[in-house]
């Protein structure tokens, strides 16, 4: 080796690898303090960036983990504050029963008024359970948007169920104990003229129904009161929607139940339905003008299918009816069934079975129609001409009162039956007093009272012949306000839940002027008792909701708890140092380092030599 001064290059040589063991060293030295093998972009770079999006999951798991605790806490003030309401209702429940029991006097039962009053006014304190300052019963299940919406609401919540508990206590049939069609959609269509709403039914094999569907028609509704429980539009000829409802309702549920339904006669289908809710209020001329005289009645109560003619199939039905049930041996409404129920039992020739039928509603005192519509005509005979006369004969023979219309329209279930509960025109149909008790159907099909009605079935264009072609269409079923969880780690993965208002109005207890449900009567009592029922089953439906959410929330927390431990075992593979190897990896730079530290020393006294040259 030449012997040089002016570059040292042993000197630098080891000064650069004394450089490179100091970088390794004070890397090593990180590695093992931080306890990462990659402490930054420049140790691993896709590695660095995995793992960097790997602590952003991990963190946005864990929050979303704090969500679903949080929403699990909200439900359980929610489920607390609910169950209170079902304790309060369901002792509300034991006062009616009590009430509706003639061993009390009045003045018992405003005792017994005066706790129910009290328990009503829980009820509203219950209602405005608040979590970190939000209400919770915010009633996002229950907003509508479009008048068709909220006749939805009102079909679902009070309208069809109530149909069919009145249609049972009339007629005795349901869908339950039918063998034919349980389904119905639910449609809405502008198409003019005088139809209020109808039932459709398409007949199948054997003459049974095979499919349903009502259509409500929109010119009359549209300007729908939207604070109106009856369903009140100011459409005039429109009356109240829910008796038309419950009208067509009869019709879907005999077509369920009778063989050959659209074989009946008209008077047989159409004065079935006004029998269930009463028309002598806004029928009582076309009540006058069918029972007349004996001709009359001879010439209008027809034996042929039909809807078009108020006077012979809408009061000429409602009539025979009436005149059945008095003149049967049973009380009004089990008459009605009786011919109901044969009807339903049978097949075969129609005429054949109406007659079997009229002979089973009249223990056999009116062997066929015939015979029974020629005691009609003779029964009236007795009587003399005008208005008056015949309003006697129908008070006489038929138990039907026009002048009685403020307290009972004539209802088969009604007072002029002979039942103990009036019912006016307001009062056809049980229902809460209040819009509030209105909730939006929670899906696209719900089963009520063994109907499975369709609320979106889809739009559709039905050719019923002859040129007759009507366009129907569904009502959005879109609940657009509510609570929404935040559970997933990306936009849009949330838990959405809609809850009803759960004051004395939404339950029912309180109408819409403020006056609560009442057990001052016997007659109150038992309508109480009734609403009462429907009220626990409203919020029982809201506690089953806010269990199902609860206990989705505890398998959403498992979930994202297990993800989170996952992502962060797969971090850890990543980015973790493994502490016995980056020791190891450490003592060798360590060592190395002294070494070259040692060596340069050395290589710096190398040239040193250079001067005994120079002496």
């Amino acid at each position: 080796m030449a012997m040089v001064v002016k570059n040292n290059m042993p000197a630098k040589q080891t000064l650069n690898k004394l450089n490179k063991n100091s970088k390794a060293l004070s890397k090593s030295l990180k590695k093992v303090a931080s306890g990462m093998k990659i402490n930054s972009a420049a140790d691993d770079a896709s590695g660095f960036s995995i793992s960097e999006k790997m602590r952003v999951q991990i963190r946005a798991l864990d929050q979303a983990n704090d969500n679903t605790q949080n929403a699990s806490s909200l439900l359980r003030v929610a489920d607390g504050a609910l169950s209170n309401t079902v304790d309060i209702m369901r002792t509300m429940k034991e006062k009616a029963i009590n009430a509706a029991n003639d061993t009390n006097t009045d003045e018992d039962r405003a005792i017994i008024q005066k706790e129910l009053d009290q328990f009503i006014d829980q009820v509203n304190d219950n209602a405005n359970v608040t979590f970190n300052g939000r209400y919770i019963f915010d009633g996002g299940a229950d907003k509508t948007y479009s008048t068709e919406q909220m006749i939805n609401a009102a079909l679902y919540s009070e309208w069809i169920p109530n149909s069919l508990e009145s249609i049972k206590n009339g007629l005795g049939l349901d869908f339950a104990n039918s063998n034919g069609v349980k389904e119905m959609g639910i449609y809405f269509s502008n198409e003019g003229g005088t139809t209020l709403a109808y039932v459709t039914n398409w007949p199948g094999s054997g003459g049974k129904t095979s499919e349903l569907a009502m259509t409500v028609n929109m010119d009359f509704y549209n300007n729908l009161d939207k604070d109106d429980v009856n369903g009140k539009s100011s459409t005039p000829g429109s009356g109240y929607l829910d008796r038309t409802i419950v009208h067509e309702m009869t019709h879907a549920v005999m077509a369920s139940n009778i063989t050959d339904f659209n074989d009946l006669y008209g008077c047989i289908t159409e004065g079935a339905a006004e029998v269930v809710h009463g028309i002598d209020d806004f029928r009582t001329s076309k009540i006058l003008e069918f029972a007349q005289s004996g001709t009359d009645i001879d010439n209008n109560l027809e034996k042929s299918p039909g809807t078009g003619n108020d006077v012979k199939h809408y009061a000429g039905g409602y009539v025979m009816y009436r005149y059945m049930a008095a003149n049967s041996g049973f009380a009004p409404a089990d008459s009605v069934k009786q011919f109901m129920s044969s009807l339903a039992s049978s097949s075969g020739n129609i005429d054949d079975r109406v007659d079997a039928a009229v002979a089973a509603a009249t223990k056999g005192r009116f062997s066929s129609f015939d015979s029974m519509k020629a005691a009609m005509v003779a029964d009236r005979s007795k009587y003399g001409s005008g208005d008056g006369e015949t309003k006697k004969f129908l008070l006489d023979c038929c138990n039907i009162n026009l002048d009685n219309n403020e307290i009972d329209v004539g209802s088969i279930t009604g007072s002029d039956a002979g039942n103990r509960s009036s019912k006016n025109a307001e009062e056809t149909l049980p229902e809460a007093g209040s819009v509030k008790f209105w909730t939006n159907p929670v899906a696209n099909e719900s089963v009520i009272d063994g109907l499975n009605v369709k609320w979106r079935p889809g739009s559709r264009t039905v050719d019923f012949g002859g040129g007759n072609v009507r366009d129907w269409h569904s009502a959005d079923l879109r609940i657009k306000d509510g609570l929404s969880f935040q559970t997933g780690i990306k936009a849009n993965q949330n838990v959405f839940l809609a809850l009803s208002k759960v004051d004395a109005q939404a339950m029912g207890l309180m109408d819409k002027d403020g006056k609560t449900l009442k057990v001052t009567t016997q007659a109150k009592a038992e309508a109480a008792i009734s609403q009462l029922d429907k009220s626990i089953n409203r919020a029982l439906n809201q506690l089953t909701t806010i269990g199902a959410v609860t206990s989705r929330m505890e398998y959403t927390q498992a979930n994202l708890t297990t993800a989170s431990e996952n992502t962060v075992s797969a971090e850890s593979v990543i980015r973790d140092a493994d502490m016995a190897k980056e020791m190891a990896e450490y003592t060798k730079n360590n060592v190395l380092l002294q070494a070259s530290q040692s060596m340069l020393a050395q290589a710096n006294q190398n040239s040193s030599g250079v001067l005994s040259l120079l002496q």
